[in-house]
């Protein structure tokens, strides 16, 4: 009877896995307009409650219930940040409760950490799930908005995407945006390489990365790209002259392609009518200023009263700045209305909330990750954490796409041969 119990439970957990991980794509999801907010942005968030339940009983029935020095160390400084800023600043801001705002944060936040620590270790179930998961970006950009090949827009209708019909022409497949469709493609096709035991496939799957990733359009996640090809030729350079010459055979080309993009995406006339530059711009820099003067960070509570604060002088710095005229109604926006408020990067968003701290950590966890991957000689994996880290850090919020906790997973899984050092107990 134990032995039975014991497999459905392991059943169980494969099957969420696979969902979790296959339906990962998916992030403009009706449910968005429920209480659920922008945790509904993906269906995969209902196999991963289910794993966390599974995960939590396991953990309440186990002979060891001890929990890890270091998740009590972080838990306390949320809490010490959440009521330092409730104390500076109130419980009320933007017409919001910050107690009711600051537990959705942590929701949101917990839910990319316990994705980072699940068990990737089940190779067969992993490797289909994420077949899946890139035949959904594919699919999603054939039968998207963009309407490559003249296929029907099958995606665009209100139950995948909750964010309305974008003027931009550039595909967004299952996406809200396309500088979301990117990294997922980015993210999800070199995973696939990843897990590809043969070369030709390997070969075939890196080619459809690539070019989704120019398809789309995306000036942030080809620049990415871009710079992490340019760092891996520096690092291969005194390998073999024909992996140095296949890396520059893929960097002339997408070198070609920023040149030739930028100057379409940018024309000058579009920075008085996007809101984009002025935006994260502003805010980066009122992150900054929020760090200059609470150099531990203002909590989850305390971000919206901290971008009502500092952000009017952050907006007056931008603007006189730059020599042409910029467009601040979306940032204006931030100030009263507290629905989409972010400096549209995980690393800031995080940066105000927790501080030096947190900066400290997350450049040594990546610096350390990035220097196993290149011991071990994930070239793969390497570039595909590099790419994320320059993502979370410039034009990815992070924690509506779950392909990111997923990618970081599989590379502590890599470097830890097998084991995930930070999966829960």
């Amino acid at each position: 009877m134990a032995i039975c119990t014991a497999a459905k439970k392991a059943s169980l957990v494969e099957m969420c896995l696979f969902l979790f991980i296959a339906s990962c794509p998916i992030q403009d999801f009706v449910l968005q307009e429920t209480p659920l907010r922008s945790l509904g942005g993906s269906p995969c968030i209902f196999p991963l409650c289910a794993l966390a339940l599974v995960e939590g009983a396991r953990w309440l029935f186990s002979t060891k219930t001890g929990v890890r020095c270091s998740v009590v160390i972080c838990f306390t400084y949320v809490i010490l940040t959440a009521l330092y800023g409730l104390f500076v600043f109130g419980t009320s801001s933007h017409d919001e409760n910050l107690l009711l705002k600051g537990l959705t944060s942590f929701i949101s936040l917990g839910a990319v950490l316990f994705a980072i620590t699940l068990d990737y270790g089940k190779s067969q179930v992993v490797r289909a799930a994420i077949y899946v998961a890139f035949s959904l970006v594919v699919l999603g950009f054939l039968f998207g908005n963009s309407n490559p090949l003249g296929l029907p827009a099958f995606v665009e209708n209100g139950v995948l995407h909750f964010t309305p019909p974008l003027l931009d022409e550039r595909p967004r497949g299952l996406a809200s945006e396309p500088a979301q469709f990117s990294i997922t493609a980015i993210v999800i096709g070199l995973l696939a390489v990843h897990m590809t035991k043969s070369e030709a496939r390997k070969i075939v799957l890196g080619l459809l990365t690539l070019g989704l990733l120019l398809a789309s359009g995306s000036k942030g996640g080809i620049l990415t790209l871009f710079i992490c090809v340019i760092i891996l030729c520096i690092m291969k350079w005194h390998s073999k002259w024909y992996q140095v010459a296949g890396l520059l055979f893929v960097l002339c080309p997408l070198g070609v392609f920023l040149i030739w993009l930028v100057p379409n995406l940018f024309p000058e006339e579009s920075f008085a009518i996007s809101g984009t530059v002025p935006t994260r711009f502003s805010m980066i820099l009122c992150a900054l200023t929020t760090v200059g003067h609470h150099p531990f960070g203002v909590g989850l509570p305390g971000f919206l009263p901290a971008v009502a604060k500092y952000l009017p002088d952050a907006m007056s710095t931008v603007e006189s700045i730059f020599p042409i005229p910029l467009y601040f109604g979306e940032v204006s926006a931030y100030l009263t209305n507290a629905d989409t408020v972010s400096t549209k990067t995980f690393f800031f968003d995080q940066l105000m909330r927790f501080g030096v701290p947190f900066a400290l950590f997350f450049f040594v966890f990546i610096i350390r990750l990035l220097k196993h991957l290149a011991g071990k000689r994930q070239a793969i994996l390497f570039i595909a954490v590099l790419a994320c880290t320059i993502a979370i850090m410039s034009y990815q919020p992070g924690t509506g796409n779950f392909a990111i906790p997923i990618l970081f997973g599989l590379a502590l899984l890599e470097v830890e041969n097998g084991t995930n050092p930070h999966r829960c107990k």
